[in-house]
């Protein structure tokens, strides 16, 4: 083997590794919420900026519930949790059917991306450790939506923004 391809295999095996700790961690986090931070409710707000949306789950951080306002095409959003440590959101999602796209509403003073002069950043976006196909749908002071694409027997959405302000 030469030595180019024994860094990435060792580089291909700590990402394994990681994933699968995330993904224990994940669980037994997720496991340990209360069962109404992770289960889906209707939304009767109507101040939502998510156009045909009427679905939210709560988000606890820091001892606090958050409310998100999300949309799924196909598939269900399980629950989310925060990583303050990596200013990471992950959402366990379930998708048995097909591809699908979550559609969700972010709060700035939950999560956000921030660049230089406290511009505006794109987000990091994973599906199952990989790089995701989404979109930024609505931009405005106070919430971003971002809409995340994911295929057939995806798990964990995983959202990097720079500041996770609870």
């Amino acid at each position: 083997m030469t030595g180019n391809h024994k860094s990435k295999l060792q580089t291909s095996k700590l990402v394994i590794m990681a994933l699968s700790i995330q993904i224990l961690l994940l669980t037994v986090f997720v496991s340990a919420l209360p069962i109404q931070s992770v289960k889906a409710q209707n939304s009767t707000g109507a101040n939502s900026t998510m156009a045909n949306s009427n679905t939210e789950t709560n988000l606890m951080v820091n001892g606090k519930s958050v409310p998100i306002k999300y949309s799924v095409t196909t598939g269900k959003l399980l629950g989310i949790v925060a990583d303050k440590d990596k200013t990471t959101l992950l959402g366990i999602i379930s998708s048995p059917v097909d591809k699908g796209t979550l559609r969700i509403e972010l709060p700035r003073n939950v999560l956000d991306a921030k660049g230089q002069a406290n511009n505006d950043a794109k987000f990091t976006v994973h599906v199952d450790g990989n790089d995701a196909t989404f979109r930024e749908v609505l931009n405005n002071p106070t919430t971003r939506v971002l809409a995340i694409d994911f295929n057939k027997d995806a798990r964990i959405i995983e959202i990097i923004g720079t500041v996770l302000p609870l």
